[in-house]
């Protein structure tokens, strides 16, 4: 068996070493991913448990909330206007972001093997198409194979940047900057103010710094404003309280809790919602997992066929040279399974014992005719 395997290995050397670090670092993520969302699910249980729904009635006035987890719901309100003066705008809200597109040249490398290019500058074997885009970041013409008549600006003379509101609240309570920055719903501003600047063009919602809208040239650009927040939209906030300020609040496990979804929600509502936003994050880095799992597997395969057919109760997982991908499949599942069942198990056994078995079960299917064999006999 020795002797097969090492011959096997000898000439899968380098595949079956990439395959190995593909398994690993699959194992790894599943491990680490497991283990966050294992503490996440508990912070969550624990903020639960302790959150208090403020109702702004006289009575809570005379309590004190300090430090407590609370949930807030109302409409945002904003102590001052966001503005870009330069275009006339002026909203209550708390953030506004600035999008700012400059009209360049782009490099377009195409291999030519298929004919002859029209319109193009050709080389040997490839083909170089030069275009005209709208582009957020600066795209460096210094470096084109053609660069005559091909010239990009060096810079932005306007950057593109996020307005955050200073003072913003729900009630009487303060959001906190890092409550602010889970605003990230943008909404495009629509405005029919034309700016004082006559340089600057209103078209569609966007404003151009340029000669014609419809014929730019390289170097003029576009902006395009949005905001996230406006005032009087409901939103619905946990966290902690801290003076008059809503923070994060940190359980007992070191976790960090800041919920901030729209809408009027109660906090039964905010709780449900989160769970569900984590068990989709969960799955997704799950299958991340998997798929690094999957692919050390194949990278591996010849080796794990080798030494399953030696060992009779392992012998059904043993790769299938006429169904490969199958069989690579079903092995990758259930070691991904049980991998994520030694993270469950400890703090949630239900879920662990529920995740082991899964991971098994294909072994108990394909084993199910070599038990019923032994019985026979």
């Amino acid at each position: 068996m020795a002797i097969t395997l090492n011959e096997t290995f000898r000439a899968h050397w380098l595949i079956s070493l990439f395959g190995l670090l593909l398994f690993t670092a699959g194992a790894i993520v599943l491990y680490w991913n497991e283990g966050r969302a294992v503490h996440t699910m508990l912070a969550l249980d624990e903020a639960y448990a302790d959150v208090y729904s403020m109702q702004f009635t006289e009575e809570e006035q005379d309590q004190s909330f300090e430090n407590r987890i609370v949930h807030l719901s109302g409409p945002i309100i904003c102590g001052e206007p966001l503005t870009e003066p330069d275009y006339n705008i002026q909203l209550m809200a708390v953030k506004l972001k600035r999008r700012v597109q400059m009209y360049q040249w782009v490099e377009e490398a195409v291999e030519s093997n298929f004919g002859d290019s029209v319109g193009a500058v050709e080389t040997d074997s490839r083909s170089y198409y030069y275009t005209r885009e709208w582009r957020d970041k600066i795209v460096d013409s210094r470096n084109f194979y053609n660069r005559h008549g091909h010239t990009n600006p060096s810079r932005f003379p306007i950057e593109s940047a996020v307005q955050i509101a200073d003072a913003v609240y729900i009630g009487k309570y303060e959001l906190g900057a890092k409550v602010k920055n889970k605003f990230n719903r943008f909404n495009e501003l629509t405005s029919d103010i034309r700016p004082e600047d006559s340089s600057i063009k209103l078209h569609l919602g966007l404003y151009y710094h340029t000669n014609d809208v419809f014929n730019p040239e390289i170097g003029d650009l576009r902006i395009l404003f949005t905001y996230a927040g406006m005032e009087g939209e409901m939103y619905s906030i946990v966290g902690r309280l801290q003076g008059n300020k809503v923070e994060p609040y940190v359980t007992t496990r070191g976790v960090p809790v800041l919920l901030v979804y729209p809408g009027e929600i109660s906090a039964l509502e905010v709780f449900r919602l989160e769970y569900r936003a984590q068990v989709l994050h969960t799955w997704w880095w799950r299958f991340i997992g998997w798929l690094l799992i999957f692919f050390g597997v194949t990278c591996n395969s010849k080796l794990l066929r080798v030494s399953l057919l030696r060992i009779p109760l392992l012998i059904a997982l043993a790769p299938d040279t006429r169904f490969p991908v199958t069989s690579n499949f079903i092995i990758a599942f259930s070691l991904a399974l049980t991998i994520a069942a030694v993270a469950w198990i400890l703090h949630r056994p239900v879920i662990g014992a529920c995740l082991f078995l899964a991971g098994a079960s294909p072994y108990v299917w394909l084993t199910r005719n070599l038990v019923d064999y032994n019985r026979l006999d």
